[in-house]
């Protein structure tokens, strides 16, 4: 195998291409943590290790996630290709990728504020834990959106060191009914293998058409936390324009999911919802 074709391999087990949906917020979160400090007291090499403390929180919470679900992911037709059950990567060089992932995690931590490093007991737990809830409740949903708001609200005290606002919470909150509402939409695909495994899920819990209301809802929560956080910060028109934005996203994705369309639905619309609400971001406050 090349060292491409290793990449290529690694890259689909972790959804490399998945940072879309995290990254551009977690981005979005620093300039504005940035930008309620008056451009004033922060280092621009604390966005690398922002950046490497994403790249080892994903890259960790992935691989376990493939990890732990090996054996049910082989049952599954939709999954059973995936990297570990088709033995692309054994579970030993899983485990190790882990480790280092891990370390990568801690290390950049560790060059954080204090807060960070504080908090990050809690953000292993959430890491190592999540991947499990489907066995326990049918709000795993919302435990991975949450999971994914806590990187935005890390990227926040990364930047100030602290929590003086509510506007981080507001932006943590928003990530994490987005995320959820998605998860469940996709979770439509796998709910009759969900049954039959006896798996939590929102759509084997309450059937295929009350997840989708509960989604629904769960996104138009989205934008009102969005409101929130601009509204805390004292944000203008341009970030408005780019909420608006993303309510129109987020209506084409129930199109979407409506026509079942649940692939171009999950990636499509939500990474271009991300770049679009990191790219108003951006515009708002630098212009």
């Amino acid at each position: 195998m090349s060292a491409w074709q290793k990449f290529k391999t690694w890259s689909e087990m972790i959804k490399l291409e998945h940072t879309l949906f995290s990254l551009p917020f977690v981005i979005a979160s620093a300039l504005l943590a940035i930008y309620y400090k008056n451009f004033q007291d922060y280092s621009l090499i604390s966005l690398l290790w922002i950046g490497l403390c994403l790249l080892g929180a994903r890259s960790l919470g992935m691989t376990l996630n493939r990890i732990y679900d090996a054996e049910i992911d082989a049952k599954n037709p939709r999954t059973k290709e995936r990297e570990i059950p088709a033995g692309k990567i054994s579970k030993t060089q899983a485990w190790i990728f882990a480790l280092v992932s891990l370390v990568i995690l801690v290390y950049s931590a560790f060059q954080l504020p204090r807060l960070c490093q504080l908090l990050l007991p809690i953000a292993l737990i959430w890491l190592f834990s999540y991947s499990w809830m489907k066995r326990v409740t049918w709000l795993c949903h919302l435990i991975l959106g949450t999971t994914l708001g806590g990187a935005t609200l890390g990227a926040w005290i990364a930047i100030t060191g602290d929590l003086t606002t509510l506007a981080p919470i507001y932006l943590a909150l928003a990530v994490s009914f987005w995320v959820a509402g998605f998860d469940i939409y996709y979770s439509t695909q796998d709910m009759e293998f969900d049954l039959s495994q006896k798996l939590n899920s929102i759509p084997a819990r309450f059937g295929k058409e009350a997840a989708i209301k509960i989604a629904r809802f769960s996104h138009l929560l989205t934008p009102v936390f969005l409101y929130l956080a601009g509204e805390e910060l004292g944000l203008g028109l341009i970030y408005k324009l780019g909420i608006f934005v993303v309510i129109v996203a987020l209506y084409y994705e129930q199109k979407l999911v409506h026509e079942d369309k649940i692939e171009a639905a999950f990636f499509l619309v939500n990474s271009w919802i991300s770049v679009v609400i990191c790219s108003f971001v951006v515009l708002e406050v630098f212009l």
